[in-house]
């Protein structure tokens, strides 16, 4: 986690073409990086972007397994999930904590 800390300061506060190359590289891959899980969908709100869902750990994030609700980001379809399925998903840090931005079924 204090590698994509150190990048996003890095990269707010540095343009990438005053950083050397390599260094510039190394940026761009830790900006990249989401926290990933896996999980088994229990509820699916899809006019409300919110899924209910039982995951295991996230370790990028220090979470342990649980079930929890679930905000999605705009850009995801839900239409092709169903409760009960297995799926793996990525994260994104939004303005009320971290939303799903993208899921599809394992």
């Amino acid at each position: 986690m204090q590698k994509i800390c150190l990048a996003a300061a890095l990269a707010a506060a540095i343009p990438l073409a005053a950083i050397p190359a390599r260094a510039a590289e190394k940026i761009v891959v830790a900006q990249a990086e989401k926290p990933t899980g896996e999980g088994t969908v229990n509820s699916i709100d899809a006019a409300s972007k919110k899924l209910n869902m039982t995951h295991g750990p996230v370790a990028a994030l220090k979470w342990p397994g649980m079930t929890m609700d679930f905000n999605v980001a705009p850009g995801v379809d839900l239409s092709a999930l169903k409760s009960g399925e297995k799926v793996v998903f990525t994260l994104s840090r939004g303005a009320g904590g971290y939303v799903i931005d993208s899921i599809k079924p394992q």
